[in-house]
């Protein structure tokens, strides 16, 4: 008889292609390697090749991987079951976040909702897009947050939260003491941007366009990898660049930075939800997507989310 704790061992190792990293489940290195010795005999057969403290899976540890993820879900469902037929919500939420406004806004929704239910607890990572969307449909994430729409039908998006994305410019930049500029002023600056594949990027192209503003006219000096980068060369007045609101709000309130209005732009884009459709809700995924959805949770996100 096969042991769930065998395979989330064996799942936890193969995650992390280290035993040695596995041991978040809290085991030593040796029981971590017994429990997966044990695994592999009463199989039969090899699921790990070992290189040093290097593993990588066998092909019978690659076709026991999304069993043993189908089996772990399955033995966490029916607990979560029994306990909403107590009218206990428990269960563990794991969510994927590719959107720098989702990491700001994540942690002050999942605080409010476990203070309605603190048998819950999440786990946020944050990944690119592409991880988000294949780790929903490897079952690997619970839900997903996505500046753009997915892009598989197999996964299901709604509505999260509208983010503003405004300009910002350092503190002592000529443009901070007039409020607003023309676009056609936008020419003249320096610009600090997110990398092409970020969906701020894609999203902030598309919208200028739109607005008739040449991106490709515009004058980039540095391509970073995050919104913090961004924050940080904008402060340091190397440059200018449009960015999340919500992302840059400690930023703002210490006055290092200032927003500029752009006479006739008004850039939004909107924050997506995503969950996998062919995998069934626990009861603490449906009441964490209730609570999003109600007042309370709208209240809050407003707050977060408006200057």
């Amino acid at each position: 008889m096969i042991e769930i704790h065998e395979l989330r061992v064996f799942l936890a190792a193969a995650e992390e292609e280290n035993f040695s990293a596995a041991a978040k489940l809290h085991l030593s290195q040796p029981a971590i390697s017994f429990q997966i010795q044990n695994l592999e005999q009463r199989l039969n057969v090899q699921l790990f090749q070992r290189n040093g403290k290097r593993i990588t899976l066998t092909e019978a540890g690659h076709n026991l991987l999304p069993l043993a993820r189908e089996m772990i879900n399955l033995s966490t469902r029916i607990e979560e079951t029994m306990c909403a037929g107590q009218g206990i919500v428990k269960g563990h939420v794991i969510i994927g976040c590719s959107t720098s406004p989702g990491k700001y806004v994540l942690p002050h929704l999942i605080g409010a909702f476990r203070q309605k239910y603190p048998d819950t607890h999440f786990s946020v990572q944050v990944l690119t897009r592409q991880q988000v969307e294949e780790q929903l449909l490897t079952k690997q994430l619970h839900i997903g947050v996505l500046g753009l729409p997915a892009r598989s039908k197999d996964l299901e998006c709604f509505p999260f939260f509208t983010d503003d994305l405004v300009l910002i410019v350092p503190a002592q930049h000529p443009w901070a003491a007039r409020g607003s500029i023309h676009p056609k002023e936008l020419y003249q600056a320096e610009w600090v941007v997110r990398e092409g594949s970020a969906a701020t990027r894609q999203t902030v192209v598309t919208l200028l366009n739109s607005a008739g503003i040449r991106v490709d006219d515009l004058r980039v000096t540095m391509e970073l990898g995050s919104v913090e980068a961004i924050e940080a060369a904008v402060e340091a007045g190397h440059g200018v660049s449009f960015v999340s609101r919500v992302a840059v709000q400690h930023g703002l309130a210490l006055k290092k930075i200032k927003v500029v209005r752009v006479k006739g732009l008004h850039l939004q884009r909107q924050i997506y939800l995503a969950r996998n459709k062919l995998r069934p809700c626990t009861c603490a995924q449906l009441k964490f997507r209730e609570f999003v959805e109600s007042s309370e949770g709208q209240q809050l996100i407003a707050q977060l989310t408006r200057p």
